[in-house]
C-alpha cells in the first residue's frame, strides 16, 4: 500500500469569495485518462476547490503522474478498495469543501467555467444538490452528445453532480457491495425534491465506457425508481421485458443475415 497524505493547505484557492468545492477522482490504473481529468479540475477559474485523488493501487504508472501535480492534490491515498463505492465513500471522509462533485478518470469537466458560472448565480439557501445535462463521448468516433438530464425521470450522473457534503450526515454513505452497482442512483434518489436544482451549465463530459452500464444496471435503476415512488411495479416489469425483448432483437438480426 502507498498512502500520501497532503495538507489540506495546498488545496487550489483561486477565489476566496466562493464556497469551497472539493472535487474527488476515483482512479484505478489510468495512466492514459488521468492527466486530462486533472487538468479539468486544476483549470476551473475563479472557485475555491480542494482535489481529492483515491487510487485503487495503480501500477501502470498512474502515480508517477499524479506526483507532478503534488502541489494541487490536497490528498492523495493509493490503496486497494472494495469497489467504486468504497472508493467515494473514502474520499467523502476526507472531503473539507461544502460541495462535493466526482470527477472519476477519464471524465473532464465540460468547460473551465463550469463551477464559476454555477456558483456566481444566486440560488436558494435550501438548495443542496445540483445537477445538469451532460456530455457522452463516442470514444469510437470522437463525437459528443449532449443528453438531457431529468431527476423526475432518473435521467442523471454522478459527474454531472454537485451536492453539500452535509447530504451524507443525513442519508448516510455510499452502499458498498459487488451486487449493487446504482448506489449513487440510490443515493441521489434520498434526497428531498425541494433541496434539488438543474443548472443550465453542463457540467461534465464523460467517456462511453462507464462502469455503470449494462442490463444489470438498467434492472437496478427501474427498481430504485420502484422503490421510490417513480413507476409502478407493472410499469417496472414491462420495462424489464421490453429492455430484453430489445436486446434480444439486436442479437437475432445481425445473426440471421449471416
Amino acid at each position: 500500500m502507498e498512502s500520501t497524505m497532503i495538507s489540506s493547505e495546498n488545496s487550489y484557492l483561486n477565489n476566496s469569495a466562493s464556497p469551497l468545492v472539493t472535487v474527488i477522482t476515483v482512479v484505478y490504473n489510468a495512466v492514459a485518462t488521468i492527466e486530462a481529468t486533472l487538468l479539468s479540475i486544476i483549470n476551473q477559474q475563479d472557485i475555491n476547490i480542494e482535489i481529492v485523488v483515491i487510487d485503487g493501487g495503480s501500477d501502470d504508472g498512474t502515480l508517477e503522474l499524479l506526483s507532478k501535480y503534488k502541489d494541487k492534490i490536497a490528498y492523495l491515498i493509493s490503496e486497494p478498495d472494495k469497489g467504486i463505492y468504497d472508493a467515494m465513500n473514502k474520499g467523502v471522509a476526507v472531503a473539507s469543501g461544502e460541495w462535493i462533485n466526482f470527477m472519476n478518470a477519464g471524465d473532464s469537466f465540460a468547460s473551465v467555467s463550469v463551477l464559476k458560472k454555477i456558483f456566481s448565480d444566486s440560488m436558494s439557501p435550501d438548495i443542496q444538490f445540483i445537477y445538469s445535462d451532460f456530455n457522452i463521448l463516442n470514444t469510437r468516433s470522437g463525437n459528443e452528445e449532449r443528453v438531457i438530464a431529468d431527476y423526475e425521470k432518473g435521467i442523471i450522473l454522478h459527474q454531472s453532480v454537485i451536492y453539500k457534503k452535509s447530504l451524507h450526515s443525513i442519508y448516510g454513505k455510499y452502499v458498498v457491495t459487488k451486487k449493487i452497482i446504482v448506489s449513487d442512483y440510490l443515493f441521489f434518489n434520498s434526497v428531498p425534491r425541494e433541496m434539488i436544482m438543474k443548472t443550465n451549465v453542463v457540467i461534465s463530459t464523460n467517456n462511453d465506457n462507464g462502469v455503470s452500464q449494462g442490463a444489470w444496471c438498467y434492472y437496478q435503476k427501474k427498481c430504485v425508481d420502484y422503490i421510490f415512488g417513480r413507476i409502478s411495479f407493472s410499469y417496472l416489469i414491462s420495462a424489464i421485458v421490453y429492455f430484453n425483448c430489445k436486446a434480444l432483437v439486436k442479437f437475432v438480426i445481425p445473426n440471421r443475415t449471416k
